[in-house]
């Protein structure tokens, strides 16, 4: 069984995690089309955009994984993209917020 991931969240952006995880499981499709179509670009901006957010709720290690994709995009690594695009949907599906 795998492990779940457990994230310590502030009080004031707790009601805002669900929405926010969310929007990174909409990343994970955007992705996916985004490679089907070769669009290296828009994996980036994916990228980008999880480093972010990701940052502003403190998850450190969703953060990171976001960077990783934008410099899988810029170094035009379409296998590393997909491996991380896998440990994207790992980390995704085994989070889990205390109330």
């Amino acid at each position: 069984m795998r492990r779940k991931i457990h994230l310590n969240v502030e009080p004031a952006l707790r009601e805002l995690v669900p929405a926010f995880l969310e929007n990174r499981r909409r990343d994970l499709e955007r992705m996916h089309e985004a490679l089907q179509a070769g669009d290296l670009a828009a994996i980036r901006d994916v990228g980008q955009n999880i480093r972010c957010f990701s940052r502003v709720y403190g998850f450190d290690e969703l953060t990171a994984l976001g960077e990783e994709i934008r410099c899988a995009a810029d170094e035009c690594s379409t296998l590393r993209i997909v491996s991380l695009q896998g440990k994207l949907a790992d980390y995704l599906s085994r989070i889990e917020v205390p109330d």
